[in-house]
């Protein structure tokens, strides 16, 4: 039971990765907030984690909304009393058409792909701190992405938003480790999730193409990674980028 009593606050929590995540972690004993934007996909997941043993609690919000984020951290705090874990997971994808992607996509689609990826993670970091300066300690994981890596053609929107968040991280890091707060980075390769189902054949093809293990990553790969930042095995871990990427960037 590695998180035994942990209070972890999981964005984008309702499938995929987050889902995945809070399953694992309820299994290591952590308390769950479940956030997404679908109510039913959070309730599902805190049925899931109930059916486990675990207590999880639904926090439906938007996150790239600041006012919408300040309360779900109020109602995580007042339902657990405090916060050890945050992951901001929560993030969309969208693959544009390539190559005129760039030069034809909207200042909707940029800002919108930039707000719930960034936006999201620093709202939702900025409230997390406010409760682990005070008591000095705290982990806080984000989810970046090879995509800020190493660049994907198509993609400049989501490649700026998790390179972005790669920069952040490093920087919180960096600022908050003398109150004792372990902030790092999680950077997937292609992993089997709804977000990835819907890429088009040549899209999959090429992909499992360019990474040498020759296969998509599972979630609970990432899950997995997540553990070990979040639990006393990453203990010496500040501001790293773990990547679980199948070799596709190394």
């Amino acid at each position: 039971m590695k998180l035994k009593g942990k209070a972890v606050l999981i964005t984008g929590g309702g499938s995929g990765l987050g889902r995945e995540t809070a399953l694992t972690f309820a299994r290591e004993g952590a308390r769950i907030g479940v956030n997404d934007i679908r109510p039913e996909s959070a309730h599902n997941v805190v049925t899931e984690v109930g059916r486990l043993g675990g207590e999880a609690i639904a926090l439906v919000a938007d996150v790239s909304q600041s006012a919408a984020v300040k309360k779900i951290v109020g109602d995580f705090v007042a339902k657990f009393g405090t916060i050890d874990v945050l992951i901001n997971n929560a993030g969309i994808g969208r693959a544009e058409r390539f190559p005129e992607a760039t030069a034809e996509m909207s200042d909707e689609i940029w800002h919108e792909m930039l707000a719930i990826h960034l936006d999201g993670t620093f709202y939702c970091t900025r409230e997390a701190l406010k409760v682990m300066i005070p008591k000095k300690s705290g982990r806080i994981i984000n989810l970046g992405s090879v995509a800020g890596t190493t660049g994907l053609a198509g993609s400049s929107h989501y490649c700026a938003a998790k390179g972005g968040i790669i920069a952040f991280t490093k920087s919180v890091a960096r600022e908050v480790i003398p109150y004792g707060i372990l902030v790092n980075c999680i950077a997937p390769g292609f992993i089997e999730t709804p977000m990835t189902a819907v890429l088009r054949d040549e899209i999959r093809q090429l992909a499992v193409a360019l990474t040498p293990l020759g296969r998509f990553g599972e979630a609970r790969e990432i899950a997995a990674a997540a553990l070990f930042l979040a639990s006393d095995d990453g203990s010496y871990m500040v501001g790293q980028v773990l990547s679980p990427n199948g070799g596709f960037a190394m």
